[in-house]
């Protein structure tokens, strides 16, 4: 049977549309803070595998932006990963695609709204290398906006959007050392470039955003982890070609646990964010499936 080795990105979407202003556009993005994990940096062997994400987070609090703000996010994250037996520059290729289906509930500043749609589409390409203990990949990732979106108005100032309105492009690495004591050493690294929202006039600044983990293999079946992610914005935003003068960032830990049978394999985890700036400050809880055919 294949071994289950993935190396991930699936968006949970923080789509939100008010006229409060704060680091990239009413402080969401559209990469997937903390679906990477465990062996992060290894791809499986060729053939095609169907991974399903549940996520649920939970914000109570927006750092520099609106008072009594409360957001919770559902969401499930169909992907389809093809592996080729194409390689270049040494690498295996491979492709896929990602369709969130999201239910989102939005309240700040007495107002509140509740909406549930498709999210935007990705599409990406990437390489995996394996050499002895070590793995990595290199990818490039497509956020189109395909998603569900509609205009902040004077009469309703507050939109619990689903879709960005705007596409991202984004290059990744990942990496991962598993060596045979069970140690796994992991991380994905991305830098994400956005155009800008036509409805609005306003382009979210370019940032860097990585996912972390220090796991342990307990039994041959058993991993266990501590976990986390890291997102910093480096580039102000800009409306209507004027910079706005706030960056976000977050830090996030939890721990981790996956179980891993023949060719399926299901993972656990819970991430509480930290060092919080011009952004929502929460806590995420993620259920991941992954079914090699």
């Amino acid at each position: 049977m294949k071994q289950l080795m993935f190396k991930l990105s699936i968006p949970l979407m923080l789509g939100l549309t008010s006229s409060i202003a704060c680091a990239t556009e009413n402080g969401a993005d559209s990469f997937a803070l903390g679906a990477e994990g465990m062996m992060a940096g290894a791809l499986p062997p060729a053939g095609v595998y169907l991974l399903s994400y549940y996520q649920n987070y939970h914000a109570g609090s927006f750092d520099n932006g609106p008072a009594n703000f409360h957001l919770d996010v559902n969401a499930f994250i169909p992907r389809l990963v093809w592996m080729t037996e194409q390689n270049y520059l040494g690498g295996q290729l491979g492709f896929y695609a990602i369709q969130p289906m999201v239910d989102l509930r939005l309240s700040a500043a007495g107002m509140s709204d509740h909406n549930t749609a498709l999210g935007d589409l990705m599409l990406g390409s990437m390489l995996g290398w394996h050499q002895g203990d070590h793995h990595w990949i290199a990818a490039v990732e497509t956020v189109l906006a395909t998603g569900q979106y509609d205009k902040a108005t004077a009469q309703q100032p507050l939109v619990a959007n689903i879709g960005k309105n705007y596409n991202t492009v984004r290059p990744i690495f990942a990496y991962s050392y598993a060596p045979k004591n069970g140690l796994d050493i992991s991380t994905k690294i991305s830098y994400s470039f956005n155009t800008e929202n036509d409805d609005t006039q306003y382009k979210s600044g370019e940032y860097f955003a990585g996912d972390y983990s220090l796991g342990y293999k307990l039994t041959d079946q058993v991993k266990v982890a501590v976990e986390g992610y890291a997102f910093k914005q480096t580039k102000s935003d800009k409306q209507q070609g004027e910079n706005i003068a706030m960056r976000g960032q977050v830090l996030a830990i939890g721990p981790a646990i996956q179980y891993q049978d023949k060719n399926w394999s299901i993972e656990a985890k819970y991430l509480k964010e930290t060092h919080v700036e011009n952004r929502p400050e929460g806590h995420m809880s993620v259920l991941k499936f992954v079914w090699a055919f």
